[in-house]
């Protein structure tokens, strides 16, 4: 962790350091997850070569051969879009986990896979609907010359983290994230590029040390590839919730923070909901004030901290 003495901004190497530290020390709990999110999407991938046939190249480039091209286009096109986005899907859940886990010891409480799973599925729907949204503008994009695609990438990044941290609504995540995102792009665009590159790292591994186990090119080579990425996805929310912190720093609260607190203040939130009627937050959800243990109200803002 860095000294809770520190208060700027994390910078990019700062928050990929941070990351990978706090993965290695929590490998188990982390990986977890991903490993049963990649299982299932290995089947559903092998469902997906199964539906789309072989496309047969013939000598010649004729119009027969073009005609027989965009009609195997255009069948498997649709196919190959749905399975993405569906796997992108399935990975909102180990990514919410994940995020939630690191949330918590980032603001200085125990972490918990099993808490964790609680307040998952406890949004599980707006979590899938943000998921599929986001999805399908970054699949749309890329269909769009790419670059598009990757500007919506980088717009609702951090849109799971608002939402698991914040408890804020769809389209209220959505915009948290565009105007967090806003602050720093370059920064966020940095980030999803080493992510990607890590992610492509940890594929490729995975093809070799494939081609030195197994011969086979069907279900089992992709569930060990799969397996391969999975030691790797945890980093991207974990890089992702110290982004957001990074870019949720309230000066005026870090004025106040103390030396032996959590790295980050909690940043702004809506009202506490009804479920966490009797927990007593140890930072005010409004302005970040440090709150002494029997505090009903904040000292500082005078907002009503525990119900």
């Amino acid at each position: 962790m860095l000294s809770s003495t520190r208060y700027s901004a994390l910078s990019t190497r700062e928050i990929i350091a941070e990351s990978l530290r706090f993965y290695v020390n929590r490998f188990d709990a982390l990986v977890f997850p991903f490993l049963i999110a990649n299982l299932l999407k290995s089947i559903l991938w092998k469902l997906a070569f199964d539906l789309i046939p072989q496309f047969k190249i013939q000598p010649g480039f004729t119009e027969n051969f073009l005609i027989q091209l965009i009609n195997y286009l255009t069948f498997t096109i649709p196919i190959v879009i749905i399975f993405i986005l569906i796997s992108w899907i399935i990975d909102v859940l180990p990514n919410s986990l994940v995020t939630k886990y690191s949330s918590d010891k980032l603001e200085g409480r125990t972490p918990s896979l099993i808490g964790s799973l609680k307040t998952v599925t406890s949004n599980i729907f707006s979590l899938l609907s943000v998921g599929f949204i986001k999805g399908l503008l970054v699949i749309l994009g890329l269909a769009l010359f790419i670059i598009p695609g990757i500007i919506m990438a980088i717009i609702f990044s951090l849109a799971i983290q608002v939402m698991i941290i914040e408890r804020l609504g769809i389209f209220e995540s959505l915009q948290k994230s565009r105007r967090l995102v806003a602050k720093r792009p370059w920064q966020v665009f940095s980030i999803l590029l080493f992510l990607f590159l890590l992610t492509a790292i940890a594929g490729i591994s995975g093809e070799i040390i494939c081609s030195y186990i197994t011969r086979s090119k069907g279900y089992v080579r992709l569930a060990i590839t799969l397996i391969i990425i999975s030691i790797i996805k945890p980093v991207q929310p974990v890089a992702f919730t110290y982004l957001y912190y990074s870019l949720s720093i309230d000066q005026r609260a870090i004025k106040t923070h103390e030396p032996h607190g959590p790295l980050f203040p909690v940043p702004p939130q809506r009202e506490e909901p009804q479920e966490l009627i009797g927990y007593h937050p140890k930072f005010c959800f409004k302005c970040g004030q440090r709150l002494p243990p029997d505090a009903i109200y904040c000292p500082r803002c005078g907002v009503r901290v525990k119900t």
